[in-house]
């Protein structure tokens, strides 16, 4: 079984989203922060309109993984990512 995840990704200033931007290139440097923490990143996301933009990353995982400790891995200060567990 598996248990869907919301990664809302913030960047700290448009600066920052310039530098590390969206798409495929975002989706692989979130891999390599979450790596080994058996979660399956997509490379598509929503984005809101906003400047910098803030992506929607719907992650799977599975129903072992701890979501608290999802939350203390350590991001870069670039970016912020907040992590919702989605309820049925």
């Amino acid at each position: 079984m598996t248990k869907e995840l919301t990664f809302d990704i913030r960047f700290a200033s448009v600066p920052a989203y310039d530098q590390f931007g969206g798409g495929k290139g975002l989706a692989e440097k979130i891999r390599d922060i979450y790596k080994g923490k058996g979660l399956e990143i997509p490379d598509d996301f929503d984005s809101a309109l906003t400047t910098p933009p803030v992506h929607y990353m719907q992650v799977l995982a599975s129903d072992d993984v701890n979501v608290d400790e999802l939350r203390e891995v350590d991001v870069p200060g670039w970016l912020n990512i907040e992590i919702l567990e989605t309820h049925d």
